[in-house]
């Protein structure tokens, strides 16, 4: 009988661990993620923001710094709420992979002990005079941002600069 109830309980103790790990990210699959981002967001430039070659959008006045793990989730999740203002049905798609890469980031930030930053409010249409302008300009933002992500995913290394102590590996 005692043999059956030690079974039994590693079998729970089994079944338990399987239900509650899941993969971790790497950053391989983080760059995965935010080049097939990066790729779309050129296609659908090319077939939804037909901008005449004499209209230049310069870039953002200031560069997005990184500042580890939790400022990539801020900055992310600032450019998806940004995104969402309408007409955005052609944006749909970079709204799910942000979704999923955003998921991703704050599994990884968790798994790590890094703290997840607060939800912003959501923009409303109001906000934005010009909501076709304002997304091709967001998602060209997005680009740049997800480039410079692939070139620094050292930065998802650590929490933010001050933890510098608190440094992980994949």
């Amino acid at each position: 009988m005692n043999l059956s109830l030690i079974f039994c309980s590693i079998l729970m103790a089994a079944l338990v661990a399987l239900t509650v790990s899941r993969p971790t990210a790497t950053l391989d699959m983080i760059r995965i993620m935010a080049r097939t981002t990066i790729n779309r967001i050129k296609k659908n430039k090319d077939e939804h923001f037909q901008m005449s070659p004499e209209i230049d959008f310069p870039g953002p006045d200031i560069d997005t710094p990184f500042d580890g793990l939790t400022s990539v989730i801020v900055h992310l999740r600032y450019l998806q709420l940004r995104l969402q203002v309408p007409p955005a049905q052609h944006l749909r798609q970079f709204q799910v992979d942000l979704e999923i890469l955003l998921s991703t980031l704050e599994g990884l930030a968790v798994s790590h002990g890094c703290p997840l930053p607060n939800h912003e409010t959501p923009v409303h249409k109001a906000e934005t005079t010009f909501p076709f302008t304002s997304n091709y300009l967001y998602l060209m933002e997005l680009q740049r941002f997800l480039d410079k992500l692939c070139l620094n995913m050292e930065e998802l290394k650590r929490c933010k600069d001050t933890d510098v102590a608190e440094a992980f590996t994949f």
